[in-house]
């Protein structure tokens, strides 16, 4: 069986791994030995805690681009690649160095990576690479430049300033040369993990998009009686605990669960009627008695409340929720939520508001019939399938040009 290296490269929070996860336990159960490459392990150690698996701790190479203080501005992945080490000769120097290192101490037979720009560098030519992610990590790479994600952005960063260091790195490392800044991310395999509804490049996109590795839920229609909310949120962003005050003042009944809890925090939001949960609840449980979702836009959170059919209000806190929020919002069933110091004063109308709306009702319920008439998701299926094919294509390769696995 394979050795398959598994994991990512840039990215916070348990998303990537949780969208992960299922892939590793379908590689081990066929008998492939997996070994994890992840960014924020400390983050993640209760998601790592059971079944002792290898973990490697991947190079962190983040830093904002000289003279862009700002991220906001950031309109390509290209961009995004410049504060992950690819601005700055030395700094992708070492990541490439670091990443070759523990490639050649791991020697997998695959790599399945989900956002790894300096990664994908690494294996360039030399490893085969299936990527698995979403539209926004995973942007459409058969042009010569990566194409603009935000509406009437443009690049911050020079390609062929980009390309020199690249290219620069990688003879200085022995290693194969891109002719492009995207060549590298023409792996063998590349999988889009989402819902076509919230792919940033639906007009561009080429890669199959495969859905949520898991989330996806069935249609259900709104509960009876009086209306319910259900908020996923997170205190590390300043603008949670306005939305948290703002939920208690409501006279609405809800339940929260919120990454990074504590016993003050829960005292604090106490009121008749208002849940606090210390641990996440199951998407098909908590949906089915909620009126609606209120979240920060993440791709594993919106395709659980579009296939269901829920209404959402939505506080993205970067680039890539905003975009999920916008496209959720284009599709007319959710609205993003400005947090300015009124929240807690604000957002009991709004939520009286969202409950009125019930053609947005209407929307999000048509809109989950949709997706459920495409069929079943089998998304884990189609990885591994994709995966092995990868290997044997691999394989015959190597084999015909006399190359030792």
């Amino acid at each position: 069986m394979a050795h398959i290296m598994v994991g990512y490269e840039l990215g916070g929070g348990h998303g990537h791994l949780y969208r992960l996860l299922p892939v590793v336990r379908a590689l081990e159960a066929r008998g492939h030995r997996v070994t994890l490459f992840l960014r924020n392990i400390r983050e993640n150690a209760a998601m790592l805690a059971g079944k002792p698996r290898a973990v490697l701790p991947v190079p962190d190479l983040v830093a904002n681009i000289p003279g862009h203080k700002n991220l906001a501005p950031l309109s390509t992945y290209l961009d995004i690649m410049c504060i992950a080490g690819f601005y700055d000769r030395q700094t992708l120097d070492v990541g490439i160095r670091s990443w070759k290192t523990l490639l050649d101490h791991a020697q997998p037979d695959l790599v399945i990576a989900d956002h790894s720009p300096v990664l994908m560098m690494a294996c360039f030519g030399r490893y085969p690479v299936v990527q698995v992610a979403d539209g926004f990590t995973l942007p459409p790479a058969h042009s010569p430049q990566f194409p603009v994600f935000r509406k009437g952005g443009k690049p911050q960063v020079d390609p062929s300033h980009v390309l020199r260091i690249m290219r620069a790195v990688q003879r200085d490392n022995g290693l194969p040369m891109p002719a492009t800044v995207t060549e590298p991310f023409r792996t063998a395999g590349r999988l889009v993990c989402s819902l076509p509804e919230l792919d940033p490049y639906p007009d561009l996109r080429r890669d199959p998009v495969i859905g949520p590795v898991r989330g996806l839920q069935e249609p259900q229609s709104l509960p009876e009686g009086s209306p319910h909310f259900f908020a996923y949120l997170d205190l590390v962003h300043e603008t949670t605990w306005p939305v948290l005050q703002g939920l208690k003042a409501s006279r609405m009944s809800g339940e929260v669960f919120v990454k990074g809890i504590n016993d003050d925090v829960a005292r604090a939001l106490q009121r008749p009627g208002l849940t606090i949960h210390r641990k996440f609840q199951p998407f098909d449980e908590i949906l089915s008695r909620s009126s609606m979702v209120i979240h920060h836009g993440s791709n594993g959170t919106c395709c659980a409340a579009l296939s269901a059919g829920r209404p959402q209000i939505l506080i993205p806190t970067q680039m890539e929720s905003r975009l999920m929020a916008d496209a959720v919002v284009a599709r007319g069933c959710g609205q993003i939520l400005t947090c300015q110091g009124n929240s807690a004063q604000g957002l009991p109308r709004v939520l009286a508001a969202m409950i009125a709306d019930r053609r947005m009702a209407e929307r999000a319920h048509g809109l989950a019939h949709e997706i459920k008439q495409r069929g079943p998701q089998q998304t884990v299926d189609t990885i591994i399938s994709t995966c092995h094919t990868v290997l044997d294509d691999w394989s015959d390769s190597s084999d015909q040009l006399g190359v030792a696995q």
